[in-house]
This record gives C-alpha cells, sequence and structure tokens, in this order.
C-alpha cells in the first residue's frame, strides 16, 4: 500500500528562502508545532507567511520566526498578538499590504483551493476602492457590480507549501481534527501546492471513521509524526506557565 508517511526533514526540504508558506492555526490553536520547530532550527528565511495570526505572545511556535527574522512579508487578519510581529511591522521590516477581515482571508484561501480567481465581497466598498487612502496597497481595488450590488474583488490566496496540523491521520493522507483546530485546515490544504500535515497519531486505514475526516487524503501530500497530545497540552500548560498568563494553583 502506498503510504504518505515520511520523515518531517524530508516533507519540510520543500521550503525553502523565498517560499510562500501556509501556517494553520488560531492563536496557538492548531499550531504544526514540529514543523514550525524545524523552520526555526533551518535558519531557512525571506519567507511569506500565510497565517490568521502571528501566533502566541512570549517567543512561542510561529512568534520565534519573526523573532529570528524568517519572515519578510505577512498575509494574515492580525499582527498584534506577538510583541516580535508587532515591533517589526512598526519598524517597517516586515511587510503588509493590508490586514483582511477573517472571513475575507479565509475566502480567498478557499477560493484558491477550489480554483477559483477571487471572490467578491462587499466589505471595503466606497474605502479600499479609492485612491490614495492606503499607502500599502498598490493601488485602489477593483469595485464589480452584481445585481445591483457593489462588491471589491478579492484575488485568491495559494502556497508553495500548506502545513496543517490534525489530530490523527492514516498512512493515505486522510486526517481527522478535533475541537477548534478545524478552522481552515482542509481549505489550506487545497491551496497548497504541496500539503503537509503534522499529527499527533497515525494509525491504519480504516481507523478514522468516514464521518470524522475533516481532510480526505487527496489533498494531502506527507504525513509526519508530531507531539503525541498529552505532550502538546504540557508544553502549551508550560508556557502559558512562564508567561504568566496560567496560574500554577
Amino acid at each position: 500500500m502506498f503510504s504518505k508517511i515520511t520523515n518531517i526533514d524530508v516533507a519540510m526540504s520543500q521550503v525553502g528562502a523565498g517560499s510562500v508558506v501556509m501556517i494553520s492555526e488560531f492563536v496557538g490553536a492548531g499550531e504544526p508545532l514540529c514543523c514550525i520547530e524545524w523552520l526555526q532550527n533551518s535558519g531557512v528565511s525571506n519567507l511569506t507567511l500565510i497565517t490568521n495570526t502571528a501566533g502566541m505572545p512570549g517567543g512561542f511556535g510561529k512568534a520565534k520566526l519573526f523573532e529570528n527574522g524568517q519572515i519578510d512579508r505577512l498575509i494574515g487578519s492580525h499582527v498584534g498578538t506577538t510583541l516580535e510581529s508587532t515591533t517589526q511591522y512598526l519598524n517597517d521590516r516586515l511587510l503588509i499590504k493590508e490586514f483582511y477581515p477573517m472571513g475575507t482571508w479565509a475566502e480567498k484561501i478557499r477560493a484558491g483551493g477550489v480554483g477559483l480567481g477571487g471572490v467578491l465581497v462587499p466589505v471595503g466598498v466606497g474605502i479600499l476602492d479609492q485612491p490614495g487612502l492606503f499607502r500599502q496597497l498598490d493601488g485602489p481595488k477593483r469595485k464589480v457590480e452584481l445585481d445591483g450590488r457593489d462588491y471589491l474583488l478579492e484575488a485568491a490566496i495559494t502556497a508553495d507549501v500548506s502545513i496543517i496540523k490534525g489530530y490523527r491521520a492514516d498512512p493515505m493522507g486522510n486526517v481527522e481534527f478535533r475541537y477548534t483546530s478545524t478552522q481552515n485546515q482542509k481549505d489550506m490544504a487545497m491551496a497548497g501546492r504541496y500539503t503537509i500535515v503534522e499529527v499527533n497519531e497515525i494509525v491504519e486505514v480504516g481507523d478514522i471513521p468516514a464521518e470524522r475526516v475533516g481532510c480526505p487524503g487527496v489533498f494531502v501530500d506527507a504525513v509526519v509524526q508530531g507531539k503525541p497530545l498529552q505532550t502538546q497540552h504540557e508544553h502549551y500548560r508550560t508556557h502559558w506557565i512562564k508567561t504568566g498568563r496560567l496560574s500554577t494553583v
């Protein structure tokens, strides 16, 4: 049987200097920690990072990538969750042409995954279609009228490499998610030229009930073993205690 299970070094070798990388996460939830640690240790730089937020504060996870100066450009909905990303943005070290509302950002990724050129959204009409209001933009956005209503044309988002986080996967790449980590994961998998899934457990084909498969293996190129679920929980707990955001009492 063909297997997509591979060594993390082999899978992550798809990321090189200047790559466009999409990483799943919502303020820490659903971060592929082992793959992020690989990026930190590799020193690969000049990356464009597509992710919802800049991660968790205190030099944890993706925040370390900003601290190391590995990210040149961010495409997301919020930069202010960590000191590292905020400082680089304010000092013009980090390029962000625009912050997208979360719904718009998610739809741009979904459009990229299903092969659309873009989506029509009403957010920003009368503002972002006007010249000279936002210096970071290349120019006013294109306005489209449909059925008597105005929309902005938002281009689709794709990536060289998408890295998502799952709870379990089988050798064929079928993935099961849990809790908040389900957010945007399948869309991200579809929007990457090469997609890596990091999981807590690798199981046999058939062990994941069909109704629990959140991302079919057809959208996954590589499955890598991450931290066991309990170890991951302790990792987060230790960080929150260290940064004073969780009491030991």
